[in-house]
């Protein structure tokens, strides 16, 4: 199904010239069936919003946002204007697995690291500028959306949404990340696309976007939120670590203030640290790559179509 969502492109075209970094504004195309007929809600906003059990997110360009249970509590503010923005919707539409079990084959990811969002508005609507930290594929489904994008000079495989430089940021900690000030607005030579029903975005991980849409307009977000190699290297490696039972010793102290049972805590993870030291100091970098990406492979949620 991954390749039908990303048609008129094929699989071997988009790994050869847009994957992960560059990205592409296809034109409009017929909407893939097998999804349709997987999740005929797909075939309005409304029916989507009446069927959707989960947290709707309300958006307005400018404006207040909020949050209301369920979708068939966002109806009234659809219809008013707002931007109902949905995550997540693979739990509630579970026709949509195969797409996620079929990208993340094709991308080398854990399931459990991809995601479908559906944002829907009935009017003129929109999102400011922003960046992300995950990397998305947009079909468009119904409606006109320009899109404005541009590169992220400013800061470098973050971990969390950022905001022009003017707004409160979402989680502070990506500043330290930053290794040039955040735009104020949209650079001047920022590429613009508009993309039409049937046309599907892919947008890299952190690029600049804002969005304007017109007219009854749906969008299918396929998510990837990572996982990071970070996360890749401390998962495994627990794994490994929880072979000896030294490392499995509950950290008495960890958290203590300041004071004799703070200093053991610490004396007692630095001797495990000189411990693991030793017993790493021999081993081939590859090698232990290998086994931590096939501990990590193991350990990761099995594919839900079987």
């Amino acid at each position: 199904m991954f390749a039908e969502f990303i048609a008129p492109l094929t699989p071997e075209q988009f790994f050869s010239d847009h994957w992960p970094d560059a990205p592409y504004a296809g034109p409009p195309a017929a909407l893939p069936e097998r999804l349709l007929d997987a999740v005929p809600e797909l075939g309005s906003a409304e029916a989507v919003l009446r069927s959707f059990g989960g947290t709707v997110s309300l958006i307005q360009r400018n404006g207040p946002h909020a949050r209301v249970p369920r979708g068939s509590d966002a109806l009234p503010m659809y219809r008013a204007g707002f931007t109902c923005y949905m995550r997540h919707v693979e739990r509630e539409f579970v026709g949509l697995a195969e797409l996620i079990d079929d990208a993340g084959s094709r991308l080398g990811l854990p399931p459990d690291c991809i995601s479908c969002e559906i944002f829907c508005s009935a009017d003129r609507s929109g999102v400011p500028l922003h960046s992300d930290f995950d990397v998305n594929f947009a079909l468009l489904l119904s409606g006109s959306k320009r899109w404005r994008l541009a590169p992220n000079t400013s800061i470098e495989n973050q971990t969390k949404m950022c905001f022009a430089r003017d707004r409160k940021q979402a989680d502070d900690r990506q500043l330290t990340y930053a290794h040039a000030p955040l735009p104020e607005r949209m650079p001047d030579d920022a590429r613009e696309v508009t993309m039409e029903a049937g046309g599907l975005l892919f947008l890299p991980r952190g690029w600049w976007h804002e969005t304007y849409s017109t007219g009854a307009c749906m969008q299918l977000n396929l998510v990837v939120k990572g996982p990071h190699w970070g996360r890749v290297f401390s998962g495994a490696l627990e794994e490994r670590l929880l072979e000896a039972a030294d490392w499995r010793e509950f950290a008495y102290g960890v958290s203590a203030p300041d004071g004799p049972g703070h200093d053991a805590a610490v004396d007692r993870l630095a001797d495990l640290i000189t411990g693991l030291q030793k017993s790493l100091a021999g081993e081939d970098p590859r090698a232990l790559a290998a086994e931590l990406a096939a501990s990590f492979r193991a350990a990761a949620p099995r594919p839900s179509g079987g």
